[in-house]
């Protein structure tokens, strides 16, 4: 435990940096988008460098969202008294798991979800079922699929929802014993899902 906490506070710290470096890389590029609004009469290269800003922007807001997110993953250890944001943890996963995804020829979409639900988890143990279930998904989809998550609330219990694949071809999977294993470890309830598709997390609830 000491040792996530402290990678996860030097993780903070440098993506605390990263952004403040990339929030200066914005600034001075607007700053010459903004001087080349001014002056690009005659100037024969105005289009390709206002079309090199553009994706630079593009990036560099790109890369904001990604430290955002792992700097969400940098704190995801910490112990919350109120319990782990069930909806914030899964955002922070998908957009850190859409690479791994993409790999294997998956497009792994966050649908809109319940908000506001929490668990007497951290975040980093939701994340990790989580991840431990789309791992699972990720084995036994074929390639050019899409990959649902979704938080919702059942019965007062904050809900984690994978729509894909079947919940026995999910059972036959390598990872499925890892996923069966944490689940249990943590308190986390697994069934399937709607249809016997996907599978559906219980997640704890909050402490009192």
């Amino acid at each position: 435990m000491r040792d996530a906490l402290f990678m996860g506070r030097m993780t903070a710290s440098a993506t605390h940096e990263l952004q403040n470096i990339l929030a200066t890389i914005r600034e001075s590029s607007g700053l010459m988008e903004d001087l080349l609004g001014m002056s690009s009469e005659g100037f024969a290269h105005a289009e390709r460098f206002k079309k090199g800003l553009s994706v630079l922007a593009e990036q560099v807001e790109r890369g904001m969202i990604l430290t955002e997110q792992l700097n969400f993953c940098a704190h995801a250890p910490e112990a919350s008294p109120a319990g782990a944001d069930v909806n914030e943890a899964v955002r922070a996963l998908a957009g850190l798991a859409r690479r791994s995804a993409a790999r294997r020829k998956t497009t792994l979409v966050l649908a809109p979800g319940r908000t506001g639900l929490r668990t007497s988890l951290r975040a980093v143990e939701v994340m990790n079922a989580v991840d431990a279930a789309l791992e699972a998904a990720l084995d036994v989809l074929p390639m050019g699929t899409q990959l649902m998550l979704c938080v919702e609330e059942h019965g007062g219990l904050g809900v984690v929802r994978l729509d894909s694949p079947g919940f026995d071809a999910l059972r036959q999977t390598p990872g499925w014993s890892e996923l069966a294993t944490l689940a249990k470890t943590l308190g986390i309830g697994v069934s399937a899902g709607p249809a016997g598709q996907g599978v559906v997390l219980a997640l704890p609830r909050p402490a009192a």
